[in-house]
C-alpha cells in the first residue's frame, strides 16, 4: 500500500508541476525522446518536452528519478502502470485545452552550491525510500546548475519556471522541480 500510495503521489506532483496542455492537432505534437542530452540546457528542455507531449512519461521519469529506483520499479512491477497513469493524465489534460506549450529560453542560470549539492542528495534519498534505500554516499552530484527559463503559450511568453539540473553518478542529467 505504502509503495502504490507513493507512486500516485509521484504521478500527482508530476502532474501539478506543470498542469500543461498541447494542441489536439497531432501534428504539433513534440515528442521527447530517451535521455538524449549532452548538455543541461538540453536536459531541461527535453524534460519540458516530455511533460507537454504524448507518451512523454517515460522519458520524464527518466529526468526525475535516479535508474536505481526506476529499476526498483520495474522490479516490482508497478512501472508500466506508472508511465501509463501520467500518460493517461496529460491525454486528458490536452484534450481539455488545445493550448500549445513551448519551451522559450534560459534566462539565467548559474552553478549549485555546495549546501544545494548536499540538499540535493537527501533530497534524491527521500525520492528514492518508497522504491528502494539508498544513502547520500550513493549519488554523486557531478555538476548541477540552478537555472529559469521562461515557456510560451500559444507561442505568447506565459510564465517562468526555475529548476536545478544535476548530472548524476553515470546517469545522465536529473532534473528537480521547485
Amino acid at each position: 500500500m505504502r509503495r502504490s500510495a507513493a507512486v500516485l503521489f509521484a504521478c500527482a506532483a508530476a502532474f501539478c508541476v506543470f498542469t500543461g496542455c498541447q494542441s489536439k492537432d497531432k501534428s504539433s505534437v513534440v515528442q521527447a525522446t530517451m535521455q538524449d542530452s549532452a548538455s543541461y540546457e538540453d536536459a531541461v528542455k527535453e524534460c519540458f518536452n516530455a511533460m507537454y507531449s504524448n507518451g512523454g512519461g517515460a522519458v520524464f521519469y527518466s529526468y526525475m528519478f535516479p535508474d536505481a529506483a526506476v529499476q526498483a520499479i520495474k522490479d516490482d512491477g508497478n512501472y508500466d502502470e506508472l508511465v501509463k497513469t501520467f500518460n493517461d493524465g496529460q491525454q486528458k489534460s490536452f484534450a481539455l485545452d488545445d493550448s500549445k506549450y513551448t519551451f522559450g529560453t534560459i534566462l539565467e542560470s548559474k552553478e549549485i552550491t555546495d549546501e544545494q549539492r548536499d540538499a540535493i542528495k537527501r533530497y534524491f534519498v527521500n525520492l528514492c525510500e518508497p522504491y528502494i534505500q539508498m544513502t547520500e554516499k550513493e549519488f554523486d552530484v557531478k555538476e548541477g546548475y540552478e537555472l529559469t527559463f521562461d515557456y510560451l503559450k500559444n507561442d505568447e511568453k506565459n510564465g517562468e519556471e526555475t529548476v536545478i539540473a544535476v548530472k548524476l553518478n553515470d546517469e545522465g542529467w536529473k532534473v528537480i522541480t521547485q
